[in-house]
C-alpha cells in the first residue's frame, strides 16, 4: 500500500452548507464547539458502517468504503450508502437538539460515487500521508457540490447505484457534466432503503428548502 496499487472502492465527500455565513455569526469558541459535535457524530456513523476517514478538508469529510480493505463490491457499496443515511438521521437529530438550545441548526450535502482509484503513500520527504487519488475521487467531490444545485442532501452516481439498486429507493435527477473530465454523470437522489418510510427524508428535503429559501433571503 505504501508503494502505491489501483482498487475499487466507494468514495464518500460530505460538505456543510453555508458553513463560510455560520462562521460569520457566532463567536470562535461556540463556532469550533458546534463544528466538532458535528464532525464527531458524523465520524461515529461512517466508522459504524465499515468506512475509513480518509482526511477533513475544513469543515468536509472524505471517507472510502472498500479501500484500504475491501469487504466484496456489493458490501462496500451497501455501506456507504448506510453511513449516508446514518449521517442524514444523526444530523437531523443534532438539528433538533440545537433548535433546542437555539443554536444554528447544520445541514450538509453528501455525494457518493463508486469507481477506480489509486491508493497510497503521498507526499513529500518532510509530510506524507496515506491517499486515494483518480477520477473516481474527483467524480465524488464534484457529485457533493451538485447536491446545492439539485437541493437536497444526498446524491449517488450511476456506477454505485447499479451495484445497490435492488436494495434502495431513489429519485433520478438527471445526467450532469463534471468539471475535469470528459461526458456526463447519471445522478440520482437517494431516499432511503427500499420498503422502509420515506417520513424522515421527506422531513429532511423539506427543512433543508426552508434553510435554503431563508439564506436567499438575508
Amino acid at each position: 500500500m505504501l508503494k502505491g496499487r489501483k482498487l475499487k472502492a466507494a468514495i464518500l465527500f460530505s460538505d456543510i452548507r453555508g458553513f463560510t455565513t455560520l462562521s460569520s455569526q457566532i463567536s470562535p469558541v461556540r463556532l469550533v464547539r458546534q463544528l466538532n459535535r458535528y464532525l464527531n457524530d458524523m465520524v461515529e456513523v461512517i466508522l459504524d458502517a465499515g468506512g475509513t476517514v480518509d482526511k477533513f478538508i475544513g469543515d468536509a469529510v472524505m471517507a472510502e468504503f472498500g479501500c484500504p480493505v475491501s469487504e466484496g463490491e456489493k458490501t462496500d457499496a451497501m455501506n456507504a450508502i448506510r453511513a449516508a443515511l446514518g449521517m442524514r438521521k444523526a444530523l437531523h437529530q443534532l438539528r433538533e437538539e440545537w433548535r433546542q438550545e437555539e443554536r444554528i441548526p447544520l445541514f450538509n450535502g453528501i455525494g457518493i460515487n463508486y469507481g477506480e482509484l489509486i491508493a497510497g503513500d503521498i507526499g513529500s520527504q518532510r509530510r506524507r500521508e496515506y491517499a486515494v487519488i483518480g477520477d473516481a475521487v474527483n467524480v465524488a467531490s464534484r457529485v457533493e457540490g451538485l447536491t446545492k444545485k439539485f437541493g437536497t442532501d444526498i446524491l449517488i452516481t450511476d456506477s454505485l447505484y447499479q451495484v445497490v439498486k435492488d436494495e434502495v429507493e431513489v429519485i433520478p435527477v438527471g445526467e450532469e457534466e463534471v468539471r475535469g473530465r470528459s461526458g456526463t454523470v447519471k445522478l440520482y437522489s437517494l431516499i432511503g432503503w427500499k420498503g422502509e418510510s420515506p417520513q424522515l427524508y421527506q422531513q429532511v428535503q423539506r427543512d433543508l428548502q426552508e434553510f435554503l429559501q431563508e439564506k436567499e433571503s438575508e
